[in-house]
């Protein structure tokens, strides 16, 4: 099939937001975490995710209405004079398609610019979040598509006035950028494949609602694919899932329901998220009847089991080679957005120059190394800092037996884990200097450590002027301690 230009426009803009965030975010680091540069970073920021979120909304329309012109050519005219992806770009909102097809288009582009939003502002409130303090979980999905629904009704794109949706979502709370099945995605990778997606369900409703009398569908077989499509492709499908010589497509497609029935409704319309297998219509006639029967045979999963893999060991290392590429590329991406971040202007404003250094292995590639070191370094020790669960980060884990230094890095928290003993904590504040312990029980001695429900205590350590410790006060935890430390109790 044609590449889908929509779709290639639409990955251009999720990385050019990426991109533009790290160079943001690059600049502040440069200029230093002065508030007033962050809160002007802050508002850039939502400038770029306002335009990509606008931008997004001229495409996904387009890219999901396209896939239906594209398996129902008789749905529009080409106009005299003109190409037919100049008459595909000038169309007026799909006035030939049926209204079942005008319903699937509506409900897609829906969906798909709630998951553009979702991603927008989780990024929007983790870069907030990094610049002006934590804040609690939420479910910004509900608040994505009621944002997505509201600006659809009155005719414009999502996030018009980005402060007061960042709000909406604040009274719930904000959580870090995470997927349901708690994997950390970034803006471009998680808008891309979400649209991927949306656009290979598009195609497949597209081939489906062409022909209603139309039962019997073949999925494509790819010469490179993956281990979870391999066992799918290639097989004639129902769709009604009422046909007993070939599997229902739900097979292939999976049921959204488990319980439910065997119908298209029930199914997810491809066979994982960004699944990039098409979905074709079959007919016996003008086959032999050995054709047939063989692939039935195929089809069959009793006598073809969907557990086995049916590529060759070459299709395997073709498509390894073809991912270890794309994840080559996507891990130099990340090492860039890592530096930029940390190392400001100081590394360039392209990927592009970046990996050009990079590749040559050069002298100033070489520096951006030890500098990028140097500063995690640094940057480890600069504040107290804490989990996306409440507990504190813990700079130093200690397993070997030894004496607590009062005096150690600046903001460090030192865990100690020696054989034999229990789990304890050593805060020390800014100057290096011993102002907490956490202990996580009595040491073994529950009747001289009666506080807490196992003996878990504090130390508080106080300073004279000279320097040294003039008194430790022991006591039990307060709920703040026992919440960063949560983890060990």
């Amino acid at each position: 099939m044609a590449q889908n230009r929509e779709l290639e426009k639409l990955i251009q803009i999720y990385l050019k937001a990426e991109t533009d965030i790290i160079n943001e975010i690059g600049r502040l680091r440069s200029r230093g975490l002065i508030d007033y540069h962050a809160v002007a970073a802050l508002e850039r920021v939502q400038v770029i995710l306002r335009q990509m979120e606008s931008d997004s909304w001229e495409y996904v329309p387009r890219m999901i209405e396209r896939e239906f012109y594209v398996a129902n050519p008789a749905a529009y005219t080409r106009a005299p004079g003109r190409t037919p992806m100049e008459h595909l770009a000038g169309y007026q909102s799909a006035l030939n398609l049926t209204a079942d097809q005008q319903d699937v288009v509506q409900r897609l582009t829906t969906a798909l610019m709630a998951e553009i939003t979702e991603a927008a502002t989780t990024s929007m409130t983790t870069i907030q979040d990094a610049l002006i303090g934590r804040t609690a979980p939420d479910l910004y999905r509900r608040v994505g598509l009621e944002q997505v629904a509201v600006q659809q009704a009155v005719g414009r794109g999502v996030n018009q006035s980005v402060p007061a949706f960042v709000q909406a979502l604040r009274r719930e709370g904000v959580k870090a950028f995470t997927d349901r099945a708690g994997r950390n995605w970034s803006l471009h990778t998680y808008c891309t494949m979400v649209s991927r997606t949306t656009a290979r369900q598009a195609e497949v409703l597209a081939v489906l609602t062409a022909d209603p009398e139309q039962d019997l569908y073949r999925i494509s077989s790819h010469g490179t694919t993956c281990g979870l499509c391999a066992p799918y492709e290639g097989r004639v499908y129902s769709r009604s899932g009422e046909n007993p010589e070939y599997p229902p497509l739900s097979a292939a497609f999976g049921k959204r329901d488990p319980g439910g029935p065997d119908t298209l409704a029930n199914t997810w319309l491809n066979i994982h998220p960004g699944c990039m297998h098409a979905l074709y219509p079959y007919t016996e006639a003008g086959r032999t009847p050995g054709e047939i029967q063989q692939i039935k045979d195929f089809s069959n999963p009793k006598k073809n089991p969907f557990t086995r893999d049916p590529r060759t060991q070459k299709q395997i290392d073709a498509y390894r080679k073809k991912e270890q590429a794309r994840n080559t590329w996507l891990e130099n991406y990340r090492q860039w957005e890592r530096y930029r971040v940390t190392l400001g202007d100081k590394v360039p404003k392209t990927f592009e120059t970046f990996q050009k250094h990079k590749r040559a292995n050069d002298e100033k590639y070489q520096a951006w190394l030890r500098a990028f070191r140097e500063a995690n370094a640094i940057e480890k020790y600069s504040r107290l800092r804490y989990n996306t669960d409440g507990t504190v980060v813990v700079t130093d884990r200690w397993v070997a037996h030894r004496s607590i230094p009062s005096n150690y890095r600046p903001n460090a928290v030192l865990e100690t884990r020696f054989p034999g003993q229990q789990v304890d904590r050593n805060f020390y504040d800014g100057q290096g200097r011993l102002v907490k312990q956490i202990h996580s029980g009595g040491h073994g001695n529950p009747k001289q450590h009666t506080l807490g429900q196992h003996g878990e205590h504090a130390h508080v350590f106080s300073y004279g002027e000279d320097g040294t410790i003039i008194d430790r006060e022991t006591r039990d935890l307060t709920e703040a301690e026992r919440k960063e430390n949560g983890d060990i109790l």
